[in-house]
């Protein structure tokens, strides 16, 4: 197994896609969608616990969670397990999609102000512009 140096571990890291136009689609698809559309979720993965935990922040939208009280909720899900929410509610806040509050975490206000404001600029652009840096070097 090759060992990999600090200077190949990536500072930001995003994947988009693009899909067709949701128009049509149920809730949970369009979840699914969004989520597969920012790269918190792959094609064809079929554990897809994200889901059900980004689904209960957004139909309880003025409530906070804790991971113990997510894993409750989502019952014998499968991945539903205590290290794997915590994992998953981190990647959600590390795009800014959920918020750390005093009775645990919630769903930031706006989920479009978030993609326009946060992920646009400062995930997509500064990835576009270091990678230009390198195409320029090469």
């Amino acid at each position: 197994m090759a060992k990999t140096s600090m200077k190949d571990i990536p500072l930001q890291e995003i994947t988009l896609r693009k899909y067709e136009n949701p128009a049509g689609l149920e809730r949970k698809e369009l979840i699914r969608k969004f989520l597969l559309s920012v790269g918190l979720l792959q094609p064809g993965e079929s554990r897809d616990v994200i889901v059900h935990i980004f689904e209960l922040f957004l139909e309880n939208r003025d409530r906070g969670f804790e991971p113990s009280e997510i894993l409750k909720a989502l019952g014998d899900i499968r991945g539903a397990s205590a290290p794997n929410i915590r994992r998953q509610v981190r990647r959600l806040r590390d795009l800014k999609l959920v918020d750390k509050v005093p009775d645990g975490y919630k769903i930031c206000e706006s989920i479009p102000s978030v993609v326009e404001n946060f992920i646009e600029p400062f995930v997509v652009k500064q990835s576009l512009e270091r990678l230009k840096e390198y195409s320029r070097l090469i």
